[in-house]
């Protein structure tokens, strides 16, 4: 024990005068307790930042706007030109009254759709039949544009 310098003659301490500190018999449980606290803590914020972070990734994936394959980017493109067809259909209708002539292939092509979505057809019978559709309803469109409300040879041909 030769190699400890009780006297530091620089700073003029005398280590043996010290008191001797004799710690409370219940201090290192309570460290141990505070430290097991801490590391508690860390781990809820860090599984509450990891649960957040998920639940964000979640929200992204189940909000944002996927793209459709392309059957049903057609089917969508499909369901929006038959209804502007048929507005426009209706508009003629009402202003030209003519007969229902091309309606029958129409309500036909409506009911296979129909069946179609109530059996939960698959994307590649859909298209198809809406492309039916619109060519049926652009058929109406184009024979009413036609027709000259004065020809009883328009209204009443087969």
């Amino acid at each position: 024990m030769n190699d400890i310098r009780f006297h530091d003659a620089a700073s003029g301490i005398d280590l043996r005068q010290l008191p001797v500190f004799k710690p409370d018999s219940a201090l290192w449980p309570r460290m141990v307790a505070a430290q097991q606290r801490r590391t508690r803590v860390q781990r809820w914020r860090r599984g509450s930042f990891s649960l957040a972070a998920a639940a964000a990734v979640c929200a992204a994936v189940v909000l944002l706007p996927h793209p459709l394959p392309p059957l049903q980017q057609e089917i969508a493109a499909g369901q929006r030109e038959s209804q502007t067809l048929e507005s426009q259909w209706l508009q003629l209708a009402n202003s030209t009254r003519p007969g229902a002539t091309g309606l029958a292939r129409v309500r036909v092509i409506d009911d296979a759709l129909q069946a179609a979505y109530d059996r939960g057809a698959q994307a590649d019978e859909l298209a198809p039949l809406w492309r039916q559709r619109n060519q049926a309803l652009r058929g109406l469109i184009a024979r009413v544009q036609d027709t000259d409300p004065n020809d009883a040879l328009a209204v009443t041909r087969i």
